[in-house]
């Protein structure tokens, strides 16, 4: 199972790349540009706020190890219900601790914040406990309590609905 959450969190990885390579040669200064909402730094800092944040709440959280609920049939449907709506590319406002990104990032140096952020999640991964992969180390703000593989499935989703924003910002500005 570890090794499912491992090749998640690869997928994760490689689609930033994709979303970093595709942002290549934009001018610093329409990276920065807000549309009707945030700017591509903004959305970019805000992916990497929502899994630091994500992170220091799992690190905490493991602490409790076996003592952590289990995860079972209702955390499952809500994280089900949750990449649903995530994949339809509708807005959702972001909870409040993370609704405000920094913007005046260059993309160098969001990207490599978010490598560093990245990285330690990773080590995360691989130090957790496997007697505890079927616990609720994570909060996600809808879906509840949910498992490490949860969690990773959820930044992948978080992000690829942050796609569809990109699009739209690069649509409005014509960039």
């Amino acid at each position: 199972m570890k090794e499912s959450i491992e090749n998640r969190f690869q997928k994760l990885i490689e689609e930033t790349d994709l979303v970093f390579r595709d942002l290549q040669g934009i001018e610093e200064s329409d990276l920065k540009k807000k549309g009707k909402g945030w700017s591509i730094i903004q959305v970019l800092s805000h992916l990497n706020m929502s899994e630091g944040l994500s992170l220091q709440y799992m690190n905490k959280k493991v602490q409790a190890g076996k003592e952590m609920q289990e995860v079972n049939f209702i955390n499952n449907f809500k994280m089900w219900v949750v990449c649903g709506f995530l994949g339809t590319g509708l807005k959702w406002k972001a909870p409040s601790y993370i609704s405000n990104p920094e913007g005046n990032y260059t993309l160098d140096e969001i990207r490599k914040i978010w490598e560093a952020t990245r990285s330690e999640i990773r080590n995360f991964i691989e130090q957790y406990p496997e007697e505890l992969l079927n616990h609720a180390v994570y909060k996600h703000p809808m879906a509840g309590r949910l498992s490490l593989e949860q969690a990773v499935d959820s930044f992948v989703y978080h992000q690829r609905h942050h796609v569809y924003q990109l699009r739209r910002i690069r649509k409005e500005l014509n960039i």
